[in-house]
């Protein structure tokens, strides 16, 4: 029995998977011996980056014509809470002990009939599926954890799903072609439900042909976003209207327009005026955020990631000489990330940080020919860096979410 929130959560983490995922069926049985209801529409959302801010625009936009939305999306940047919403209210801590304990007793039943353990991401996507259908939300807005096709939340039928663009990132799973991660992504797909994409054009011809082997209404929107500005604000054109949104990085112009595309789908008359409203609220931590003067905080954490990350540093401070300071899981591509991000950098301060997947202070130094300096101490590594900014500077925090959760934590 748990009383205390870090004791619940304690247990949570510690559940590791005992055979690797070849589909659904765990999953799908704990929701039917659990039995959990799904009363409510679903918008499911997968890609490799952007899940996160397409998923707050939408369901914001959804919550502002008055519907109850739940919210899951992972990982999180403030606190565990921040996985699972109902409007803009974190799930609060007692919810998140009583559920713990009620999947406590669930799981040792389950581990000693199926010789299995639920892992912690299952879990916490059946307290979500709880905790919806205790609110008896009418929307919910669901982030893939990981790839799509054998993604726990993949188990629910969705009516729209969202993918937001594809890239290299967890290629030990996915695979180490564009077409291969594309096809896990595209299994949260549904025949006969539209799908939104933001995804390139290069990749277009492929999910045609999926859409059309499987039926599937099928709608690109990247070719559509024109005329992007990232200043103080960002703004861009998109079906003939002009937007603006303070998530002001060069790549949100095409995760608001994909929000926007499936917004006005489900509600056609929706005005411009609600639309741009939403957008100019919107606010998504650690993507692209001035967590004060002179200083960004970006969960860049894959090749795509650093890409748009790159380019929005190169349209908003032009003339701004660029420190960074950087560490990366090390199941990542450590090397382009640091090829690319070599375009936009004046100096290093590499860090690291407490994870089992954690990279060693000196692995990154191969990886560059900029300046660089080794500070193991991600504390000392930030405080070091901030305090050396000149007025023509920009210290850039990047690499990992989970270290840009840390350093946010720093500053705020």
């Amino acid at each position: 029995m748990f009383y205390h929130l870090n004791e619940a959560l304690d247990w949570l983490y510690a559940q590791k998977k005992l055979k690797k995922r070849e589909d659904l069926s765990r999953i799908t049985t704990c929701i039917k011996e659990l039995k959990i209801q799904k009363n409510y529409k679903i918008i499911h959302i997968a890609g490799t980056n952007g899940k996160g801010s397409t998923a707050c625009f939408i369901k914001n936009m959804v919550a502002s014509l008055g519907y109850k939305v739940g919210f899951f999306v992972s990982p999180y940047v403030l606190c565990f809470n921040e996985r699972i919403q109902v409007g803009q209210e974190f799930i609060s801590d007692e919810k998140v002990i009583h559920y713990c304990n009620l999947l406590y007793d669930y799981a040792k039943k389950y581990q000693q009939q199926y010789e299995d353990t639920i892992p912690f991401f299952e879990l916490t996507y059946l307290m979500a599926l709880f905790y919806f259908q205790e609110m008896n939300i009418e929307y919910a807005v669901i982030e893939c954890g990981l790839g799509g096709r054998l993604d726990a939340t993949n188990s629910m039928d969705s009516d729209v799903s969202v993918i937001t663009n594809i890239g290299y990132d967890h290629m030990a799973q996915l695979g180490n072609q564009l077409e291969e991660i594309a096809f896990h992504k595209l299994g949260i797909t549904r025949s006969n439900h539209p799908c939104f994409t933001a995804v390139h054009p290069k990749l277009q011809a492929f999910f045609k042909e999926y859409a059309i082997k499987n039926s599937i209404p099928m709608h690109f929107i990247y070719q559509e976003v024109t005329d992007v500005k990232s200043d103080d604000i960002l703004s861009f054109s998109f079906r003939g209207k002009t937007y603006y949104t303070k998530m002001n990085a060069y790549y949100q112009a095409w995760n608001a327009s994909l929000a926007i595309s499936v917004i006005e789908y489900l509600f056609p008359e929706i005005p411009y005026e609600e639309i741009q409203k939403v957008l100019s609220s919107t606010t998504w931590p650690g993507r692209f955020e001035e967590i004060c003067p002179q200083v960004i905080l970006d969960g860049a954490h894959n090749i795509d990631g650093i890409i748009a990350l790159a380019e929005s540093i190169k349209q908003k401070y032009p003339t701004s000489k660029i420190k960074v300071v950087f560490t990366a899981l090390h199941d990542k591509a450590i090397d382009q990330m640091l090829h690319l991000l070599d375009e936009i950098a004046e100096q290093y301060y590499f860090t690291t940080i407490e994870d089992k997947r954690a990279t060693e202070v000196t692995y990154f130094e191969t990886f560059t020919s900029k300046p660089y300096e080794l500070i193991p101490d991600y504390r000392q590594a930030i405080g070091q860096a901030y305090q050396s900014l000149k007025q023509d500077e920009i210290l850039l925090i990047t690499g990992s979410l989970h270290f840009i959760s840390m350093a946010r934590i720093l500053f705020k």
